[in-house]
């Protein structure tokens, strides 16, 4: 009796499977694109702008003067957005002292401002400037940085006559096109300057104080983020950047006071206010306080009655992000954007009379009502629209009486229904496609199903043997097409759906009628193999596949996942071990190889800590990147490009003296590379100080290397192509105390391969092991880990594609060179027949270890798609299994085209 993995395919059996395979990926991909439409769905923008008329005039047939309670409050209006600027960095008073003693002498207003996630630059500027809540998917939108079409406060100051200016990230330039009297942009994404970015904002600040003909000027500073990102906020950095900040303020705040001097009917105002804040590890982009909390400051230059102690700042006032867009809009004069949901700040508009401040929370409440009954036909009964008319009869009541009371009960009526309606509206806002969602996890199921099949049964024949089995398939399949647009055209009718969703949804039937009828067959034409001889490690690895697939259903797990692959790989090694121990008690050479991977482990789990509860602790890495720890980096370092060459020795990647010249070269240029940005403590001064020239002879290396193995196409120089270029590329992104993770990884490959004989077995322990690396490296489920750094390595221009490739490599560089690694043990066998069975099985497998989780994951955020955490942990794992996914699908039918063309018998 053959092993349960040892899977017998004829030589007439390859296309077919090649071919049904490739079918499965496009049918998964599809369903995937589907999925992620139904639940990430795209913003349909209105393209309603708001203009003066929509400022009332009565309330409740109660005529009122709105030009001359609803004006222009300010002269000049500088806006001043500090990336990254976290709400605890203005704890210590040394910061920011200046700001501070603004603080004390009652001249400025601290608050604290709360976003929503995603924390990435391109949704917070929409948030601030439109006042509404962006879409989830805007995080991967970040890099196109698309212009904005909705209302927002640019075209409302620029529609009602006011001038613009703009110094800074050049987001806004894309996003505000053609908007700004004068503008000059700096680039966001390079991480490593952190002080010409902020000096090219700052150098035109007493330029624009000189001159007179702007009405608001905008500032972005971009210094403090990339801090972040190179060296997280517990740099020593950290406090030179908020001073810098800080002498920054103090040259806008006394050219105010000098314009305020001088123009004593036009005050002037000045909000400064964080887009983000940032991780404990430095990043951005998730869902913790640190990301979520901003500091506001509001500053005029008259005494007000709202004052902050030193000690008081745990218990500033709380606000929302969103707030600040109707806050600005009130002080500035202008209507409201449109699909505004912020609610008025009352600390910012301390100059306002009581009677300009109750017309200013009633027009509020009325522009955010009239979205919730839009929404909602049946506001009209709710408690919170009940509260707002009640709001307007105590206003107009106090108009008549000017009777405190009524003053304050208007007030608290207006603030609180806003606010419940706003947070009402927010929540609708999120609208899940169920059609879109139950098509694309059927479709999974389905395709689970049958490549459950492919690797557990064996077939008798599945080729139609008469021209009546033919003719009978295909007018079933004509009945299945008709179904698919009959019920398509139901769908139409009972819902308001365009005509691509239409096609959407004929084709994802269709998809599902082809994928019943191959189950269909199948299960006529196959006898399950019987389960004998499973050992205990194909069972534990089977169980643990399993287990680990169970425990995404928890919030927790998913936010401290690398436990849960920690636990389950020393697991696999202590069984490996005592299973080498019982076979051979004296300790061998195998059982010392074991130890030193579980050495390793323990070593490597420390290097960079990652999660949730731990992130903030102090790491292995932390430690070697610490100045005065510089050259034991240097030695880390040079050991791990040592390692590396010797890793793809192994490999059999070196077996020609061209190739190891192109790869010492390669390895030299990455060492050159990290001397040039003083990253080691032995330093090269070339002439290129951000070392672009060494990183464009590193990749036409690697380009050399990836034509040399194309050049006589055979399925293993091809692989070892890749595993090369891969290999080499990952060590030009990683952080320099990474590096040593690659030998690490492709050294216990090779020896799990070498003493893993089935098949099952050895792809299960490789993919898992994959998944380990890349938490080892620092990576988690949560967006704020990605090393947007690692994008940028080496580019003198802003390269949209080439900037997502490289983060891509740097994220993924573990779960990939695992399969490559796969796919080069099943390549490299001499039999043809064995050879192309393990092609086939090696394959499959990898494909059901992805596919299992996608499946089960996408199922489980349907079901949990109203669950707290949705949007913080839920969505950005799933944005994590798609992208994972998608590569793991494409190298898959990678693996398929070469089994059909390369090394044909």
């Amino acid at each position: 009796m053959k092993e349960w993995n040892d899977i017998s395919y004829r030589g007439s059996r390859y296309p077919l499977q090649a071919n049904l395979t490739i079918f499965w990926i496009c049918s998964v991909l599809f369903s995937l694109y589907i999925f992620l439409h139904g639940f990430f769905p795209m913003k349909t923008v209105v393209g309603e702008f708001a203009v003066k008329n929509d400022i009332p005039s009565t309330i409740l047939n109660f005529s009122i003067d709105n030009e001359v309670l609803y004006r222009r409050r300010s002269g000049r209006f500088v806006f001043v957005l500090i990336d990254a600027f976290r709400w605890d960095f203005l704890d210590n008073p040394e910061h920011m002292p200046y700001l501070f003693e603004l603080q004390k002498s009652r001249k400025a207003s601290l608050l604290t401002a709360r976003c929503h996630p995603p924390t990435a630059t391109m949704p917070r500027i929409k948030a601030l400037m439109t006042g509404t809540v962006p879409n989830y998917v805007d995080v991967i939108l970040n890099l196109g940085n698309d212009q904005v079409t909705e209302d927002n406060l640019v075209h409302q100051a620029v529609e009602n006559g006011l001038k613009v200016v703009f110094y800074g990230d050049e987001v806004w330039l894309h996003l505000f096109p053609e908007k700004f009297l004068r503008k000059e942009g700096t680039t966001s994404f390079f991480v490593s300057d952190y002080s010409e970015v902020d000096t090219n904002v700052t150098r035109h600040i007493a330029p624009e104080m000189k001159k007179g003909d702007w009405d608001i000027l905008i500032l972005h500073y971009l210094g403090l983020d990339h801090i972040g990102h190179l060296a997280g906020p517990s740099s020593p950095l950290v406090p030179f950047k908020l001073r810098e900040m800080d002498e920054a303020i103090r040259e806008i705040h006394e050219s105010l006071q000098q314009w305020d001097y001088e123009h004593p009917e036009e005050p002037s105002y000045l909000v400064i206010v964080g887009d983000h804040g940032m991780h404990d590890l430095g990043s951005h982009g998730g869902a913790t306080l640190g990301e979520i909390l901003v500091s506001l400051i509001v500053i005029e230059n008259v005494a007000l009655n709202y004052s902050i102690s030193e000690n008081s700042n745990f218990t500033r006032p709380e606000v929302s992000q969103i707030d600040v867009t109707a806050t600005l809009a009130v002080l500035l004069g202008l209507p409201i954007p449109k699909l505004s949901l912020g609610v008025l700040i009352p600390s910012a508009l301390k100059r306002l009379t009581d009677e300009q401040f109750l017309f200013g929370l009633g027009y509020n409440a009325q522009q955010v009502s009239s979205q919730f009954i839009l929404a909602d036909p049946d506001g009209t009964s709710k408690d919170c629209f009940n509260m707002f008319l009640r709001a307007k009869e105590a206003h107009v009541s106090w108009l008549k009486s000017k009777s405190n009371t009524q003053r304050d009960l208007a007030k608290t009526l207006y603030t609180n229904a806003t606010q419940q309606m706003s947070s009402l509206l927010v929540k609708t806002l999120v609208t899940f496609d169920m059609f879109s969602l139950g098509i694309g996890c059927f479709t999974f199921i389905q395709v689970l199903l049958s490549l459950l099949y492919s690797v557990i049964v064996k077939r008798k024949d599945i080729f139609l043997k008469s021209r009546g089995e033919t003719s009978g398939i295909f007018t079933t399949g004509i009945g299945l097409f008709a179904f698919c647009i009959l019920f398509s055209c139901i769908c139409s009718s009972l819902f308001p759906i365009s005509v691509a969703y239409l096609i959407f949804a004929t084709l994802s039937l269709f998809f599902i009628g082809l994928h019943c009828w191959i189950l269909c067959v199948w299960f006529n034409t196959c006898q399950v193999k019987k389960f004998r001889n499973i050992s205990v490690t194909t069972t534990f690895l089977i169980v643990g596949s399993l287990l680990h697939t169970i425990s995404l259903s928890a919030s927790s797990l998913i936010e401290e996942e690398h436990q849960t692959w920690y636990f389950l790989w020393i697991t696999f090694m202590l069984i490996l071990f005592f299973s080498s121990s019982f076979s051979d008690p004296k300790f061998s050479f195998h059982q010392f190889q074991l130890f030193s991977i579980m050495l390793g482990h323990r070593i490597l789990r420390k290097l960079n800590q990652t999660g949730d509860k731990w992130a903030s602790l102090p790491d292995i890495a932390d430690w070697l990147e610490m100045t005065d720890n510089k050259v034991i980096l240097s030695y880390v370092f040079s050991f791990g490009l040592v390692a590396v060459w010797f890793s793809l020795h192994r490999l059999k990647c070196l077996n020609k003296t061209s190739d190891k010249v192109l790869h010492f070269l390669a390895i030299l240029c990455v060492f050159l590379y990290r001397s040039t940005v003083g990253d080691l403590s032995l330093s090269f001064i070339l002439g290129d100080p951000r070392g672009v020239r060494i990183v464009q002879l590193f990749w036409l290396i690697n380009g050399l290397l990836l034509l040399k193995s194309l050049r006589k196409p055979s399925q293993v120089q091809i692989i070892k192509g890749l595993i090369s270029v891969w290999t080499l590329a990952s060590a030009l992104l990683f952080r320099p105390c990474n590096v040593i993770l690659i030998p690490y990884f492709t050294l216990s490959s090779l020896f799990i391969s070498s003493v893993m004989k089935k098949t099952v077995d050895c792809c299960l322990a490789l993919l898992w092991l994959g998944n380990v690396a890349f938490f080892y490296q620092g990576n988690s489920n949560s967006l704020s880990t990605i090393n947007v750094a690692a994008g940028y390595i080496g580019a003198d221009y802003q390269n949209i594609f080439g900037a997502g490739l490289l983060i891509f490599i740097h994220t993924y560089c573990f779960p990939v060179l695992s399969t490559l690694l796969l796919f080069l043990r099943s390549t490299s066998q001499t039999d043809f027949i064995q050879r192309k069975q393990d092609i086939i099985s090696t394959l499959h497998v990898c494909f059901l270890h992805r596919l299992l989780p996608l499946c089960a994951y996408c199922i489980i955020v349907t079901l949990q798609r109203h669950h707290l955490f949705i949007w913080s942990v839920f969505a950005p794992k799933l944005l994590y299994e798609a992208v994972h996914s998608v590569i793991s699908f494409k190298l898959i039918a990678v693996g398929c085209v070469l089994l059909l063309f390369c090394d044909k018998e």
